[in-house]
């Protein structure tokens, strides 16, 4: 398998599962962690995983269609999309679809927990797809929906979050929560430079 991409939690590898292309992203052991430890987070993160990506395909949400999980080797084993990064094909209407895609899965009650430009990916068609769930947790509430919003707009421009605004807009109670983020933010950095 050759090496696709690698995080902090997990690897990714090119592979094939049943003779298609597939994405095998592997958990490996982490050496300052107590062994029990490491192997119930490793197994723990990697169904979550699993389960999160499935739910969020049920809801319309476009994103890696899982294939497997080996619990044992702590892999999960999803399709593979060929395309670019969002960061690398910031277009007008790749961001109102990556605005699309982030509403439909708050919508269907799950959060991303990494959602920037890196975490899109652009087909050679146009279509985006939401990856990399690793962070992702099944949630309403306001705060963490805005906060994947806030993620997302500062990985990018003014002007490239307004139009990823425009996919995602349906949700005004989630834009407000953003603005209460930002508010204190800009409280805590006016006390701290007092």
């Amino acid at each position: 398998m050759k090496q696709a991409g690698k995080g902090a939690e997990a690897e990714l590898l090119e592979c094939r599962f049943m003779g298609e292309e597939a994405l095998c992203k592997r958990r490996g052991r982490k050496q300052y962690r107590v062994h029990e430890l490491d192997y119930r987070l490793r197994s723990e993160r990697t169904r979550k995983e699993a389960r999160i990506l499935s739910a969020a395909k049920q809801k319309g949400v476009r994103c890696p269609l899982v294939k497997h999980v080996d619990e044992t080797r702590k892999e999960l084993f999803i399709n593979k999309i060929d395309g670019i990064l969002l960061r690398n094909a910031l277009s007008k209407d790749a961001l109102a679809q990556a605005g699309k895609q982030l509403a439909l899965l708050h919508e269907g009650g799950i959060v991303h927990g990494d959602s920037t430009a890196s975490n899109f990916m652009v087909e050679g068609n146009g279509t985006v797809w939401l990856i990399d769930f690793g962070l992702a947790e099944y949630s309403t509430e306001l705060e963490e929906q805005a906060t994947d919003l806030l993620l997302f707009k500062k990985s990018v421009s003014q002007k490239q979050f307004q139009e990823f605004l425009d996919g995602y807009s349906r949700n005004a109670a989630v834009l407000k929560q953003l603005e209460e983020i930002e508010k204190r933010g800009r409280y805590v950095v006016r006390a701290m430079a007092k």
